[in-house]
């Protein structure tokens, strides 16, 4: 489809257009004694003396003048009158006048979309048994939270569909904006976890969040609505919900509206991890986002109705699986199985695919999960519909309904103190008000993937040895002797490799890291300070880096090697702003940041003389690494750096 239009070839409606001698350009009007007779015997200019006209043609077109003047200064009157517009925290413009022209809405698209979205619910109970069935299978399958506290119009469905409605008010304030690059209205959502979001044991495109959106995207794209729905599936085999949960918005992106959590089988019946998880997804832009459990543990479960009630949380899901099926249904023969439910126990990956494990679900549970997701979304379509067809004035309640916490958390329900990283993991309170708390800034950089932004390389300063292999094929041990190595462990590489047989079968996750031993030598990080708007450095001051940093953590790739590899709570030694961190300064961050019982990541104190230093006019903390204890090899277990985390002090 041809995105410009093609211009008219030009024309010079009879006027000549000439070049005198001196360059310039001469208009000759008329070219021709006929043109010439036709201007000539039009309507005299009323100002010209020698103009013929009536007393009747000059009072018209003063008319004309001053009906034109008023309309004018109509017109200027309402741009003047409109309120000067503040940003919130869903990057919404504050309440008052919009100063867009809103569209008027069509009576058919609104039909048409409901046509559309009664297709796709008769499907559904088509798919799962006809309709009782299927609803049944629905509650079963999605449990949704309501806050008994919140007003009776402002139900966990109108908050989803507000959050439809928020996404169309942004497209039409940045469709003001000549920098906008947004060529429709955008609801972005980003799932997060290990290896049941990732699909494995199907194909990577046969995950549930696929599914969901090949049935929700066609349904939002219709007018009046409009929305793209924008899927991102970042979940990555084999991980603990942190240090993933620290750089949510590397891997699922500063503009998600909706995030997930699926680190169920790792985490036992717990909710430390889930509740540390949602404090950072309130810390992201979009503020409260769509909370996505995949689970149904009651700790979690309860987890979630207590962010709830305190109003943190407006319109969470738990999303269950294989639990929402009527056994009955599949205790019967193939072909008396509904549709959905048919080849139940078949993989959508080839037989022998790795994961193709039995705490994985099989391809039609995936699409069962996507189904139930989809009407779920497909229930806050509607209600957006009504709201838009019904209220002239939406745009007006929508924004002053913004549910933006503008940083402000509820006090946790867990204690993590014995974490020894509380306050990047939960925050801690505000002084004048101990049930209000608050978070520092926190920022990641990663080597894992997908990642959205924030590339481990942007931090490396030098000692990394440039190796331009692929990354699947094993690193010779001379790479080590002068630099750190980015590769990935021994069990990545050969599940990897298995899955290539396969064709790939579309994953995009990995588990790459910087890998050292005694003779790689230093490693040279720099981790920009980066809230330098809100709390601007004093370069005149003495510079200290506690001043402005909390604390660094660092986590290593979540893999078990033996009792010979590297530690790195004592085999590695750091330097901080050009000062020497003690052994004291160092300690283990225990619980939450765990993988089969091994924790992963360590916090560094920032020592009281470090000092930040300048790069490009900004201002950073210099780090070191080396590995210190002379016997970590790479047959034992190298030291490994796979995700740097630090907390800047709000000050």
């Amino acid at each position: 489809m041809e995105m410009h239009r093609r211009s008219k070839a030009p024309s010079n409606n009879g006027i000549d257009n000439s070049t005198n001698s001196s360059g310039s350009t001469k208009r000759n009007v008329g070219g021709s004694s006929s043109l010439r007779s036709k201007h000539n015997s039009r309507p005299g200019n009323p100002y010209s003396a020698a103009s013929q006209t009536t007393t009747t043609d000059i009072i018209l077109f003063r008319s004309m003048q001053i009906l034109l003047v008023i309309t004018v200064c109509w017109f200027l009157s309402l741009i003047i009158s409109v309120d000067s517009p503040t940003p919130n925290g869903d990057g919404l413009r504050g309440s008052g006048s919009a100063s867009i022209i809103t569209p008027l809405l069509d009576p058919t698209n609104i039909a048409n979309a409901r046509d559309q979205i009664t297709k796709v619910r008769e499907e559904f109970y088509t798919r799962y048994g006809g309709k009782l069935e299927a609803l049944d299978m629905l509650k079963r399958g999605l449990r949704t939270f309501e806050n008994e506290k919140a007003a009776k119009d402002i139900g966990f469905v109108r908050s989803t569909a507000d959050r439809y409605l928020r996404s169309i008010l942004r497209f039409e304030e940045n469709q003001s904006s000549s920098l906008s690059a947004f060529q429709h209205a955008e609801f972005v959502m980003a799932f997060g976890g290990y290896s049941v979001t990732v699909g494995r044991g199907n194909h990577f495109e046969q995950s549930y969040p696929f599914i969901m959106e090949k049935i929700l995207a066609p349904i939002l794209a219709l007018p009046p609505l409009g929305v793209k729905l924008v899927v991102r599936n970042s979940a990555i085999g084999g991980i603990p919900s942190f240090p993933y949960g620290w750089c949510l918005p590397n891997f699922l992106g500063e503009d998600a509206d909706a995030v997930s959590w699926d680190y169920g089988m790792n985490e036992g019946n717990g909710a430390a991890g889930l509740e540390s998880y949602v404090r950072q997804a309130l810390m992201m832009p979009k503020s409260p986002p769509m909370f996505i459990l995949l689970d149904m543990k009651r700790p979690r479960l309860d987890l979630l109705q207590k962010y709830v009630n305190m109003g943190f949380l407006p319109d969470p899901v738990a999303l269950g699986g294989r639990d929402a099926v009527n056994k009955k249904l599949l205790q019967l023969p193939e072909t008396d199985k509904p549709p959905g439910l048919q080849k139940w126990d078949e993989w959508g990956a080839p037989k022998g695919s790795p994961g193709q494990s039995p705490w994985h679900p099989k391809k039609m549970e995936h699409e069962l999960m996507g189904w139930m997701m989809a009407m779920h979304m497909i229930d806050a379509v509607e209600v957006a519909l009504n709201v838009m067809e019904k209220d002239p004035n939406w745009r007006e309640k929508v924004l002053q309904q913004n549910p933006s916490l503008g940083g402000e958390l509820p006090a946790p329900v867990i204690d993590v103190a014995t974490s020894g990283a509380a306050s990047i993991l939960h925050g801690a309170p505000s002084t004048d008000d101990s049930s209000k708390w608050h978070m520092n800034h926190v920022s990641c950089r990663t080597s894992f993937l997908p990642n959205m932004f924030g590339n481990f390389d942007s931090i490396i300063e030098s000692g990394v040895t440039k190796d331009e292999e692929d990354m699947l094929q094993s690193r010779d041990d001379s790479l080590f002797n002068g630099g750190w190595v980015m590769d990935v462990g021994k069990v990545e590489r050969e599940t990897k490799v298995k899955v290539q047989k396969y064709g790939g079968l579309g994953y995009i996750d990995m588990k790459t890291a910087l890998y050292g031993i005694p003779s790689s030598g230093t490693l040279k990080l720099w981790l920009p300070y980066e809230i330098s708007a809100t709390n601007p450095v004093q370069s005149s001051g003495d510079l200290l880096a506690g001043t402005y940093f909390n604390s660094v953590v660092f986590c290593e790739v979540n893999e078990k090697r033996g009792n010979k590899e590297c530690n790195m709570l004592s085999d590695l030694a750091f330097e901080v702003g050009g000062a020497a961190v003690a052994k004291a300064g160092v300690t283990q961050i225990k619980g939450v940041a765990s993988y089969l019982k091994k924790d992963i990541c360590i916090r560094l104190d920032i020592p009281k003389d470090a000092k930040l230093s300048t790069k490009d006019n900004d201002f950073g903390l210099p780090v070191d690494i080396k590995v210190s204890r002379s016997d970590v090899s790479r047959e034992n277990g190298a030291c490994s750096i796979s995700h740097v985390i630090w907390e800047h002090n709000a000050g």
